[in-house]
């Protein structure tokens, strides 16, 4: 041993390797040490949750932390063989420049794998509420615009540390994004109003609403683009989400799927409205698909120029139920009008002809 030491102490260049080795041989039991603290730790915490996401997110920190122990080894044992490039300095700036793009691109990688686990983590949750797409619509387009921004950064970083002039870059990137901006500012403005739709949720998959313009149907799809409503004819209307997001729109869904059905009807002057009234709820009591929560109720409207007019509103479930019932309940009622012989008139008119005492009578 005492031999060892003496040759030690006459070769420094032989002091370096060994130290040099033991410094790896140091990073091999630092990185397993980790490896075993990060299991005890996982064991205690992460692995008793429910959710898969926060152990995908401690194996990508563990990854990350376990190469960053590595390239902080391989840069001291670097330094420990100084002496066998004493006289030059390219080398040890080349070998230094390499881990440092290489400690650079594991912290990137590590950021950008968290963003896209808190994207899916993201997507999957809000999609199962409000049963939007996001996942097939949302999540791709995001998880590359995170990757481009990231390694942009990235890239940046590195030749700032070079000391290469990145102002120019910039320029160009930015003189790049506005030419793209203008010349697709349209479509850029209905995929951010796409985004916006999905994160704010004005209306789901299903949802019937209705347009500024009239147009009213259930949404049948939620693009980054456009959104498309199927109408009762069972055609498309493709509207830009820009549009949507910019005019008012009533979703007879959300927040409540319960809809009205409302019934008018007019009886002929002279009838017993109490007894029309009573009639016209009872049928609205009798149909099974009315909720009970909100009983119907009849009123009388006004005085029309042929008819008294009232009108039933009841309440059901959802509002693909609202046709139908409400053809229901007309039909009810118009039978137990005439079994109690209440009349439903014509529109009529009473004309009244004047004679001029001054005019001759027509000849026969």
């Amino acid at each position: 041993m005492q031999e060892i030491f003496e040759a030690l102490k006459q070769s420094e260049s032989l002091t370096s390797v060994v130290l040099s080795t033991l410094i790896l041989i140091g990073t091999y039991l630092v990185s397993r040490l980790a490896v075993f603290a990060e299991k005890i730790v996982a064991r205690h915490t992460v692995q008793r949750t429910e959710t898969l996401y926060d152990d995908k997110l401690f194996d990508i920190v563990d990854r990350a932390i376990r190469r960053l122990i590595w390239i902080v080894g391989f840069y001291l044992a670097f330094r420990q063989l100084h002496i066998f490039w004493a006289n030059s300095t390219m080398i040890p700036s080349a070998i230094k420049g390499v881990l440092y793009v290489i400690a650079v691109l594991i912290l990137a990688r590590m950021l950008n794998r968290i963003l896209e686990t808190l994207l899916e983590w993201y997507t999957e949750e809000v999609g199962e509420r409000s049963s939007v797409q996001l996942k097939e619509e949302f999540r791709p387009l995001l998880r590359r615009m995170i990757g481009i921004v990231i390694y942009l950064m990235a890239v940046v970083h590195i030749m700032h540390y070079f000391k290469q002039n990145i102002s120019s870059v910039l320029v160009s990137l930015g003189v790049g994004s506005l030419a793209i901006a203008l010349a697709a500012k349209d479509t850029l403005a209905n995929m951010i109003a796409g985004f916006m739709i999905m994160t704010d949720r004005p209306f789901r998959l299903g949802d019937r609403i209705l347009l500024e313009s009239g147009e009213m149907g259930d949404v049948y799809d939620i693009g980054l683009r456009t959104t498309k409503i199927l109408t009762f004819d069972n055609t498309l209307i493709v509207v830009p989400n820009q549009q949507i997001i910019n005019e008012k729109l009533t979703n007879l869904s959300y927040p409540d799927p319960q809809i009205r059905v409302v019934v008018h009807v007019g009886v002929a002057y002279g009838s017993n409205l109490e007894q029309v009234k009573q009639i016209m709820e009872q049928a609205c009591l009798d149909h099974p698909d009315v909720l009970e929560t909100s009983p119907p109720e009849a009123y009388f409207l006004n005085f029309g120029d042929s008819s008294l007019d009232l009108r039933v509103v009841c309440r059901v479930a959802t509002w693909g139920q609202q046709w139908r019932v409400s053809e229901d309940i007309r039909l009810t009622v118009y039978k137990a009008f005439q079994e109690a012989g209440i009349e439903i008139p014509f529109p009529q008119r009473v004309v009244t002809v004047q004679k001029n005492p001054d005019e001759p009578s027509p000849e026969l």
